[in-house]
This record gives C-alpha cells, structure tokens and sequence, in this order.
C-alpha cells in the first residue's frame, strides 16, 4: 500500500500563513526597533536620502537590485516613515526606485537558464522590457513629484479621509500575537543587531511566501500552465498578471516564470508586455499588508497612492505596448546585440549607476 501524502499536502497549504507571519513579526521588530534607534538613524539618513531625490531613488534601486525584493525594501521605508525617521517625499523617491531594481530578478534567471543564443535573447527581453516600463513610468512621475510634488499631495488628500481608528484594531492584534517573540528579542542591548534580525525576517519571509504560493497552487510547472493559457489576448494577460502576482506577491517570481516561456518559444514578448504590466500592479500586495499592518493612516495612504500611480501607468501604456515592444527590441538588437558576456555588463552597469550616484 502507498503511504498518504497527507501531512505534506497540509504543510503546502498552511506555508503560506507561517511566513506571512514571519513577515509581520519582522514589521513589528523593525518598527519598535528603529523608533528606539530614531535619532541615530535620523542623523544618518536625513543628509542624504531626506534631502537628495535623487539619491533616495538610488538607494531604493541599489539596495533592491541586491537583496531582489522592493517588498523588503519598500515595507523598511514605510516602516522608518512611520517612525519619523525618514520623510515622506524620501519613501516615495526610494519605492520609485526599488520599482527599478526589482526587474533585475528576471535578468539574472535569464542568465542562469541554459539556452542557445537566440532564446537566451528572448528571456533575457522578458527582464529588459519590465526594466523600461519601469523606468519610463518612474521617469514620468518622479518629474511630476519634482516639478509639482503631485504624489505628495495625492497621498496627503488620501490621508484626510483615512483615518487611524478604522485599523487600529489590526496592530492590536499583530501586538497580540507577535510579542511573546518580540518581547525578549526586544530585551537584546545591542540594538542594530535586532533591527538586523527585523530586516533579515522580512527578507526571508517574502521570498519563501512568494514560493511557498506557487507551491500551493501546485507547483511551478502548473503556475506556468495558468500563466500561458491566459495570453490569448492582452486584457486576459493584464489581469493573470494582476491576479497571480497578487496571490504570490511577487513581481519578481511570476515576471521570472515569463523568462523560460519566452525561451521555449511558448510565449512571445509581444503578448508577454500586457502581463508584466499587471504583474506590476499585483506586486502591491505587500506593501499594502505593510502598510495596514504598521497601523499609519498616512503608511496607507502612500501605498495607495503607489498604486494609483501603476494603475495611471498601465492605463497609459497597456493600449500602447508596442512602445515598449519596440524599445526593447531596439536595445536588445541594436544597442547591446545581447549575448551572455554582454548581458553581463548589462547587469553590471545596472547596479553600479545607483552605486555611483549615492558615492558622489
């Protein structure tokens, strides 16, 4: 007689709630954390990120393109604003460029999947066009910010109408049920070193929910199955990716199952651009549950106003996606003529133009 499955079949589908709630403890410790280190972090950051966009953009794109998660990052920033520590202007130039360096995943499982020239062409394209819908977007409302501080306001406008009460029941709970852990973590005298272990909670915990779902849902081969059936126009594609992304919290996991479609030739650029356009929607998952669970009206606020900016952008470019079809083929092709070496310098250069700007 075969031998049940069963207590595997349980732990897949119980996964998901375990590193969502390694994901809210690192929250809590992070935002009780940095409060007590408040003036230190205050000192450190304002000089920079505070008062140079451009270098809160860069720290956003350089600090994603390493540690491959703006959830991470985006929820850290949230976090430090809650507490005073950052401005609010700094967290939306810093997810402006975390949105960048969040593409670099799809560039280096490109690299990684075997391939012969011309297919590692096309997956490599899968990362190279979310790169330029991103920075195209990003371009356009960081000029915005810029010249008219738009989002700060929007977000500010939100803020009126939400008020702290209508969720201030849920940090009571994540009190309840975090701090028979946080409580003697809290008690460790040498601070950075827990603000360490916050950080390395929610880094690991995004990244083990994102595969923790697809293996709920039954694998990476049938989460692929659900992402190609769904192509046969850009509407449907749009909302799999919406969907899917939302359910995963990852843009980086289901934009990266697009690149060994695009290799096998199961799916073509063309109809995997509307897809990546929702992706970037439903990547928002986190750091709106960040943000509830901070437990700031204006946390929230600021999340859904990132949101309505992906929204404006999608919106924009989803009937036009021949623009970023053919940028990306013409950087592809005629720019870098994209071969392994190449790809590498590309990737290079992609985490040194951050790098460079914050050392000026």
């Amino acid at each position: 007689m075969q031998k049940e499955n069963k207590p595997v079949f349980c732990w897949k589908k119980l996964a998901p709630v375990f590193w969502i709630y390694l994901f809210i403890l690192g929250l809590e410790l992070l935002k009780k954390t940095s409060l007590s280190l408040a003036p230190n972090l205050t000192n450190i950051l304002s000089s920079a990120i505070n008062t140079n966009p451009i270098k809160a953009l860069s720290a956003g794109w350089l600090l994603t393109s390493i540690f491959q998660s703006s959830g991470a990052i985006d929820s850290l920033s949230l976090t430090l604003m809650a507490n005073s520590i950052i401005s609010l202007r700094a967290v939306i130039f810093i997810i402006m460029g975390a949105t960048i360096g969040t593409t670099i995943t799809a560039l280096i499982i490109s690299l990684l999947t075997k391939a012969k020239k011309r297919d590692f062409r096309h997956g490599f394209e899968i990362g190279t066009s979310a790169t330029i819908y991103n920075v195209l977007i990003i371009a356009i409302f960081f000029i915005l910010e810029i010249t008219f501080k738009e989002l700060s306001s929007i977000t500010q406008v939100i803020n009126s109408f939400i008020h702290t009460p209508k969720i201030g029941f849920i940090p009571d709970l994540v009190s309840f049920i975090t701090s028979p852990v946080i409580n003697p973590l809290s008690k460790i005298s040498f601070k950075p070193l827990v603000l360490l272990i916050a950080f390395l909670l929610l880094l690991v915990s995004l990244r083990f929910l994102s595969k923790s779902v697809v293996q709920a849902i039954g694998g990476e081969k049938q989460t692929k199955e659900i992402i190609r059936k769904y192509f046969s126009s850009k509407t449907k594609s749009f909302f799999i990716g919406i969907g899917i992304t939302a359910i995963v919290f990852s843009s980086s996991i289901t934009i990266g199952l697009l690149v060994p479609l695009t290799m096998s030739r199961l799916i073509t650029l063309k109809k995997a651009i509307p897809f990546i356009l929702g992706a970037e929607i439903g990547t928002m998952t986190d750091v709106l549950l960040a943000s509830i669970i901070i437990g700031k009206s204006i946390t929230l606020s600021l999340a859904l106003m990132y949101l309505i900016m992906l929204i404006i952008g999608a919106l924009i470019f989803l009937p036009n996606t021949s623009i970023i079809f053919n940028l990306t083929k013409y950087v592809s092709k005629h720019l870098l003529n994209i071969s392994r070496k190449r790809a590498v310098l590309y990737l290079i250069t992609f985490i040194t133009i951050p790098l460079i700007i914050l050392l000026i």
